[in-house]
């Protein structure tokens, strides 16, 4: 097969997932920067996994962004997870910080994040 007819046969396959220009640079990605290109039955196995992620251009563009030469769901899953984890542990941190300054007796009554409150004498 040639391959003008192999890389349309992949972006047959991958533009209804990702769109058209998305497709295009998870080609590129993998032709280009990882210097392995997609074949056909890649880029099917790809488009389920895309697919079954629940946000097929979200996923494609973490496989890019990290430099990953293929996604799975359960690992877009677990790096959104971890993404969401680290931000929900920060406030987490605050809600324990705040705790701590409330149990110590300063007077912190202006908010969370640490803005001077109002005294109250």
């Amino acid at each position: 097969m040639a391959k003008d007819a192999m890389s349309k046969d992949i972006m047959d396959i991958l533009s209804p997932v990702l769109g058209g220009e998305l497709a295009a640079a998870v080609i590129e990605h993998r032709k280009r920067t990882l210097r392995k290109p997609l074949t056909a039955y890649a880029a099917r196995m790809q488009a389920r996994e895309y697919l079954l992620t629940g946000d097929p251009a979200g996923a494609a563009e973490m496989q890019i962004f990290r430099g990953w030469q293929a996604i799975k769901c359960d690992w877009y899953l677990k790096e959104k997870a971890r993404e969401a984890g680290s931000i929900n542990s920060s406030t987490r941190r605050t809600t324990v910080d705040a705790a701590r300054d409330f149990l110590s007796g300063e007077d912190h009554s202006g908010d969370a994040f640490g803005l001077p409150g109002i005294r109250r004498h």
